[in-house]
């Protein structure tokens, strides 16, 4: 779990820097964190749309969670299909997907990534 915390803090940080996501730091990041380029890139790339939204998050990773499982039910998914399918890309389990997002709406409801 920490590992993934640690990602996307960094992807946070090359964000909030302007710093492109080039092959370098792709390679880089792939490489210390042993996940493949497309899920860094995709985390990447939420990341950069929602920008302005970035210093109001209480919890980055229940946002990013909750806006995978959100972005794959409107590709025809069911709710527990898009929370199996997210568990699944962070080498985590459904109810820890799960936990992490009705988590944060609880502690912060209005946090909403667009």
């Amino acid at each position: 779990m920490n590992d993934i915390r640690l990602l996307i803090e960094e992807i946070k940080l090359l964000v909030e820097r302007n710093i492109a996501l080039n092959h370098f730091v792709l390679d880089q990041l792939s490489d210390r964190f042993n996940k493949n380029s497309y899920f860094i890139e995709r985390i990447y790339q939420i990341l950069l749309r929602n920008r302005a939204l970035l210093p109001f998050f209480y919890d980055i990773e229940a946002a990013i969670y909750e806006y995978i499982v959100h972005e794959e039910m409107e590709n025809a998914r069911t709710y527990y299909g898009a929370t199996k399918y997210v568990a699944e890309q962070f080498d985590t389990t459904q109810t820890y997907i799960k936990s992490k997002i009705k988590q944060s709406k609880i502690v912060f409801p209005l946090q909403k990534i667009s």
